[in-house]
């Protein structure tokens, strides 16, 4: 009798720009058929360390009652002894703030703890696979095979880090290759309205572009950087000439996502899709008090590839990136997380000098169950951080911690909002959310 796997596929840093980055191998787990469970939450943003905290201790109970555990590998694992990379010029996030290089870096520790604690699925697709450059990547790739983690996303060529890699249960070229991530390509483009879009041909003109480029039939206009046409702005004329803002992805990236969803599924009794992706469709940040309710809002081409993911075989899509919750929905019988936020946090409520959202420090476990390969439960259990702590030294402070009442209600009722859209129905018991199954959503599709 043939083995049948379940098959768990990492996607995509999805943001301006392309990155590189790699894979890895099949790790046995109990598993039946087509009757499965996942416990999945986001990034792993904190060091793992060890602790008594009852409330902790029963987050990693829900992992391990689970077949599956998942999570995201945000930064890289060496230890600092002998490290002998060094950190790239750029990295994933300080660059932002005029930093060069860099990134987080946990003691490999951590994912022998997380193993231990129960996760088994790691994503390696995302802005921070590259902080320390070559090296960096693949020494965390080694400590994570040697931790026996199942991990994708990112590997030493573009069909590595496209492969699906599986988990198996019992049952049924002339150029070398580059190292890089598996990713989405996506820009940005405003959508402006008539009188604005004459003023941008404009400056287009002043900078140079000619005729052939400026017809009067545009539109769409690029905006250099300076005066130089490599580094550009995308605008485009609205046709209600109401404002917003579009998402153009990468079409070769996106045939090549679904491609191998579809392989993974050939070949699986089951398959997961997961991808990091912050941006909202708006493009509002979610770091203003009050957090600004659009920035929990997942991009147009988030949702887009999300469904069609879905249609291509996938059982489940755990999108992470942002570091607040987002909404759920429920696509064709299966659960669409937008937003899992981070397992492990460790920025607090302040972070170089800044106040953050309440709303960054909260997270949750969710389990999803499957009985003959269909959707049979949803199940949300709300955790904390830090903000119930007073002294943010304690050493345990950016570990996950089962949510009290008040704030598990408080983290459930935002949920609900925030999956309303979507047409998905959250009943509440108590501490924990049921995603409520079999309704039909009447909510708009783009």
């Amino acid at each position: 009798m043939h083995e049948r796997r379940k098959s768990f596929l990492a996607r995509a840093f999805a943001m301006r720009a392309s990155l590189a980055f790699l894979p890895t191998p099949t790790h046995a787990v109990s598993a039946s058929g087509k009757s499965w469970s996942l416990a999945a939450s986001g990034d792993n943003l904190g060091n793992v360390v060890d602790t008594n905290d009852s409330s902790t201790l029963a987050v990693w109970d829900l992992v391990r009652a689970a077949d599956f555990g998942f999570f995201n590998l945000k930064g890289q694992t060496f230890n600092l002894a002998n490290y002998t990379g060094h950190a790239a010029s750029e990295n994933g996030g300080d660059n932002f703030y005029g930093g060069v290089g860099g990134g987080p870096a946990y003691d490999p520790g951590a994912l022998w703890r997380l193993r231990e604690y129960g996760f088994n699925l790691a994503s390696h697709a995302n802005n921070h696979a590259w902080d320390y450059d070559l090296e960096g990547m693949q020494t965390t790739r080694r400590y994570l095979n040697e931790a026996g983690m199942t991990f994708a996303g990112t590997d030493m060529s573009l069909a590595g880090s496209h492969a699906p890699q599986a988990v198996a249960g019992p049952g049924d070229t002339s150029i070398r290759p580059r190292p890089g991530v598996s990713a989405l390509r996506a820009q940005a483009v405003p959508r402006v309205n008539q009188t604005v879009f004459e003023h941008l041909k404009a400056v287009a003109q002043l900078q140079g572009q000619t005729g052939l480029t400026l017809a009067e039939d545009t539109t769409e206009i690029r905006l250099y950087v300076g005066q130089h046409p490599v580094f550009y702005s995308k605008w485009r004329l609205a046709e209600d000439d109401v404002p917003g803002l579009d998402w153009d992805i990468n079409a070769e990236d996106y045939r090549g996502i679904l491609t191998s969803i579809r392989e993974a599924k050939a070949n699986s009794d089951a398959a997961i899709f997961s991808l990091h992706a912050h941006e909202s469709d708006s493009g509002a940040y979610d770091s203003d008090i009050p957090m600004n309710w659009h920035a929990t809002v997942p991009a147009s081409y988030t949702q887009n590839i999300s469904r069609a993911a879905i249609d291509a075989g996938a059982d489940v899509v755990l999108v992470h990136g942002p570091h607040q919750l987002r909404g759920i929905e429920i696509h064709n019988g299966r659960p669409i997380f937008y937003s899992l936020s981070s397992l492990t946090y460790n920025l607090g409520l302040r972070f170089r000098g800044f106040d953050l959202p309440l709303q960054w420090d909260d997270g949750m476990i969710t389990t999803v169950d499957f009985e003959d390969g269909a959707l049979a439960g949803v199940t949300i259990h709300p955790f904390v951080h830090s903000q119930l702590q007073n002294d943010t030294s304690l050493p345990d402070k950016m570990m996950p911690k089962l949510a009290p009442e008040p704030q598990a209600i408080r983290i459930l009722g935002y949920l609900q909002r925030a999956s309303e859209p979507f047409g998905t129905v959250i009943d509440v018991e108590g501490v924990v959310g049921r995603v409520r199954l079999g309704e039909k959503p009447n909510c708009g599709r783009r």
